[in-house]
């Protein structure tokens, strides 16, 4: 699987939790949906080292 096609797959739903967030949480929370696409980038880096190792 390339980068660029893992960046897709993961972006999509990420984007739609992102904005299901800032729908459905009060006022005062919805900076926690932030985190949200802080847990994007975790997820994606760490699938793409899991993936070079496993070539290696």
């Amino acid at each position: 699987m390339t980068k660029q096609k893992l960046y897709w797959i993961l972006l999509i739903p990420n984007v739609f939790l992102f904005i299901l967030a800032l729908v459905l949480l009060p006022e005062d929370k919805k900076n926690y949906s932030v985190f949200i696409i802080l847990l994007f980038w975790i997820v994606y880096y760490s699938v793409i080292k899991i993936t070079n190792i496993k070539d290696k």
